[in-house]
């Protein structure tokens, strides 16, 4: 069995990626931001960042995304935008964002990541994950 050169395999997986739909990352540390990002993207989601809640909001009313991920911004602020039916994780280190997760009815995910329970996590949230 011949194997697959890197660029067939960089081409197999852009294809994947073009066929989920896509998760918009707000974050305003851009380490987190690009961990996200390759996580996601190497498991076959097309991702989006952002680094405040402004572009964030401009983003994902021009493209909805399938799933926001989001770190200290309000949920309330995308529900405002009409942005109500995209799901939001909100990722947080701290008691009071998840308290804050809970009272907005979202979901929330601790930092640092246990990434099989954010990958989960995504999967179930996402159409067609």
């Amino acid at each position: 069995m011949r194997s697959h050169s890197p660029c067939e395999r960089a081409g197999s997986r852009l294809a994947r990626v073009a066929e989920r739909r896509e998760i918009l990352v707000v974050d305003d540390d851009e380490d987190t931001r690009m961990v996200l990002q390759d996580l996601l993207e190497l498991n076959g989601f097309a991702v989006r960042t952002s680094p405040d809640a402004r572009r964030a909001i401009d983003a994902a009313r021009a493209a909805p995304p399938a799933l926001i991920l989001v770190d200290y911004f309000m949920p309330e602020q995308l529900r405002s935008a009409g942005l109500g039916q995209v799901p939001v994780v909100l990722t947080t280190g701290s008691n009071e964002g998840r308290q804050q997760a809970e009272r907005l009815g979202v979901r929330s995910m601790e930092k640092p990541f246990d990434i099989s329970r954010l990958l989960e996590l995504v999967r179930s949230l996402v159409p067609g994950a």
